[in-house]
């Protein structure tokens, strides 16, 4: 960048185009060392030698000898040097070239600008919009309604769109959806997302705290391992906040501790069966519905004589069961209820609202030590309800017959916090 100073005007004796040497300065105007120009400083100068020559350019200044070398940019000798009389005057002023504006004196790099056509205001605001938001985090900018095919090997992805910000880069995510997607196989649990090149991809490992920020999780889906068919699935999407990471681990922190969240959904017995209804409500799924604008929220109608999936320590004993059974779990082996006997079972719902109830692990002599002891057995959970929100559990006798008006027979007990 050339120095600019104020009234650096003096007179030089030079002729011909070389170099100048600087004489003294101007009635009124200063030499070039009093107005500040410092030795090796590069001016912008221009020269005046008589009524009709002239030349501008930059020059470097020798404070020793007192020199001013001679880089023409124009000049009324075809832009060339201008040969000189040993009369001309010569001095430091800004010239058009300085007030040239910012964008044509600098190189700017556009790559992460958002680049619209002029015309086009609404393209212009939406990519400027995008790149003011890009700080946000890693999540869903729009809402989608995923499914997949109980008890087949398929599932349906919508189309999303959103932004994965994490220590790889910015990657904005538009990924058109897809249906009749083949569920991997070979573990318990898989977890969908969309990669930062907007690609469906599928993991069978749990995700990590960088996987949160490096991907786009839409859901898990739990796997039956012996026949490779789904058993349901719940809802994993990130809302976008660079917090969402410390709010999902409070979460899981919560969840792993059994704490029921949801609101009403009361189970009541059935006066015609073994069966069991559940009321409306509400779930609490972090990242929970597919739904931005409602993201931890799953609402739920009520349902008569729920279906529900019968879970073994490892495996699903039976799929699209209504009426409770009357065995337990006996460290691992599945036992018919003794005489008069009782037991309670363990009852889940996934955030697509599909139940599945696991085997008591106790045998009880009567539903009073059935309800004390159920809560404190050393129980061994399925993996695949680790995620799943849990209700209670179902008391029932070994001669029960319906699940409603029987009291003494059978029950259900409400988690709650601090249950005893």
């Amino acid at each position: 960048m050339v120095v600019l100073v104020n009234r650096a005007k003096v007179a030089t004796a030079t002729t011909g185009t070389g170099m100048i040497t600087l004489g003294a300065a101007v009635t009124g105007f200063r030499t070039f060392a009093d107005a500040g120009v410092v030795d090796g400083a590069v001016v912008r100068y221009v020269i005046e030698d008589g009524p009709a020559n002239f030349e501008i350019g930059t020059g470097t200044y020798t404070a020793s000898g007192t020199t001013l070398s001679r880089v023409v940019s124009e000049s009324s000798n075809t832009d060339a040097a201008i040969p000189l009389s040993g009369t001309a005057v010569v001095y430091v002023a800004a010239t058009a070239a300085d007030f040239l504006p910012l964008a044509e004196n600098v190189t700017l790099d556009d790559t992460d600008l958002a680049v619209a056509v002029a015309t086009n205001m609404q393209d212009f605001a939406d990519k400027t919009d995008g790149a003011l938001l890009r700080a946000r985090g890693t999540g869903f900018t729009s809402t989608y309604a995923a499914s997949v095919t109980v008890g087949g090997t398929t599932f349906a992805q919508p189309a999303v769109k959103g932004e994965i910000s994490s220590d790889l880069g910015y990657f904005p995510i538009d990924y058109a959806g897809a249906t009749g997607v083949t569920v991997a196989t070979g573990a318990a649990s898989v977890y969908v997302y969309i990669d930062s090149a907007s690609n469906l991809q599928q993991q069978t490992t749990e995700p990590t705290r960088q996987d949160w920020s490096r991907k786009m999780f839409t859901m898990r889906i739990s796997v039956n391992t012996v026949t490779g068919n789904i058993i349901g699935f719940e809802y994993l999407a990130n809302p976008i906040g660079h917090y969402a990471n410390s709010t999902r681990d409070f979460y899981e922190f919560v969840l792993a501790a059994g704490l029921s969240l949801r609101k009403g959904q009361d189970v009541t017995g059935r006066t015609d069966n073994l069966g069991f209804n559940v009321g409306v409500g509400s779930g609490f799924e972090y990242g929970g519905t597919g739904d931005i604008h409602n993201p931890n929220i799953k609402s739920f109608d009520a349902v008569s004589n729920a279906e529900y999936d019968l879970l073994e320590r490892v495996d699903i004993a039976a799929q699209n069961q209504t009426n409770l059974v009357k065995f337990w779990d006996n460290a691992g082996t599945i036992t018919t209820l003794g005489s008069g006997t009782f037991v309670g079972h363990r009852l889940y719902r996934f955030s697509n609202g599909q139940f599945s109830i696991q085997y008591g692990q106790g045998n009880y002599a009567n539903i009073v030590l059935a309800k004390a002891g159920a809560p404190i057995e050393e129980y061994v959970l399925n993996t695949r309800l680790e995620k799943a929100t849990f209700f209670g559990w179902w008391f029932i006798g070994q001669t029960a017959t319906v699940t409603s008006g029987t009291p003494t027979l059978t029950a259900f007990k409400k988690y709650t916090i601090g249950i005893t």
